[in-house]
């Protein structure tokens, strides 16, 4: 369903294009060139606003799904981790009445106008869970990158509380921006982007890094028929693909919403950078977002896997 913080007269959702996997090259809209594009977001409640535009943005790129996972029609129980603003737990819940759906966060910044089926809950999910084994039929996890220090670790305790049969979801963002042309600059703020979120991730002790390992550890931790799709995201409305177009054009008002509140105080608290040295690599950063002659992109990472049944059960 369309969020009211969406992006202005923005398309409507569209089958996936094939252009968005792998390493295919996005074909470049030499007319976007001369588009000119303003930046009018409210100041208050920009990180939320930004969340709720991920969520649409991930939902169109995964043709209007909340999920990948083969779940099968009868989805009792589902768990939602690191549910931020609750949009995808409680449009799943919409979705489903028959399932019961926990969505589960360090800050309760949900709704409280929710549907019946639907609940949330503050916690950490670092520290052990309160929940039984074998208890979810599907575990959702999304855009939790630099928040998990051992993500093998995480894995197995997912595994643990899913039923046997029942699948694990990760939805991921990489925090790498390049471009097929060189027009994304070594020294630039897009190129500089993983480095910062690398060198902060290494002072806190959770990697940033997970939409490029997540394949390989939840592989790891004993998770089996693994599903693995790659996706290619362009930054801005650059590319000639009109899906791709619509994609990057989200990404981008996303990308602006939640710039200042991603990097501020890893930038002053944890790297020493002086208020204005991070407030003058943001100009940099909203500069080169908004530019048209740079075609940068991303990756989007979406890894699902199922937990073994017993010989005895299959």
């Amino acid at each position: 369903m369309s969020s009211p913080k969406s992006p202005p007269k923005s398309p409507s959702p569209g089958v996936a294009s094939p252009l968005g996997d792998g390493n295919a090259v996005i074909e470049v809209d030499a007319a976007d060139a001369d588009s000119v594009y303003a930046q009018s977001s409210p100041n208050d409640e920009r990180q939320q606003e930004a969340e709720d535009l991920m969520h649409e943005m991930i939902r169109i790129i995964l043709d209007d799904k909340l999920f990948t996972s083969p779940l099968g029609d009868k989805v009792d129980r589902v768990l939602d981790v690191g549910c931020g603003t609750g949009q995808w737990a409680i449009e799943f819940a919409d979705e489903n009445p028959s399932s019961e759906v926990i969505g589960v966060d360090l800050s309760p910044i949900q709704p409280s106008f929710i549907p019946p089926n639907c609940k949330f809950e503050v916690d950490d999910i670092n520290q052990d869970w309160t929940y039984p084994k074998d208890h979810f039929d599907f575990i959702h996890i999304r855009y939790m990158t630099g928040c998990v220090p051992d993500w093998v670790e995480f894995y197995k305790k997912s595994m643990d509380h899913v039923k046997p049969g029942g699948w694990v979801e990760h939805v991921e963002l990489s925090s790498i921006i390049t471009s097929d042309d060189g027009t994304v600059k070594q020294g630039s703020a897009m190129q500089r982007w993983f480095e910062i979120f690398k060198e902060v991730g290494d002072k806190i002790g959770k990697t940033f890094g997970v939409s490029e390992t997540a394949p390989e550890q939840i592989r790891e931790a004993g998770l089996v028929n693994i599903h693995e799709r790659k996706i290619k995201i362009p930054i801005g409305t650059w590319p000639k693909d009109p899906i791709l177009k619509n994609w990057g054009l989200w990404y981008r008002q996303f990308a602006l919403q939640g710039l200042e509140g991603f990097v501020i105080r890893g930038l002053t608290d944890l790297l020493g950078w002086s208020f204005e040295e991070a407030q003058l690599f943001l100009m940099q950063a909203r500069s080169e977002l908004t530019d048209p002659h740079i075609h940068a992109y991303t990756y989007m990472t979406v890894v699902s896997g199922q937990k073994p049944i017993p010989a005895d059960e299959s």
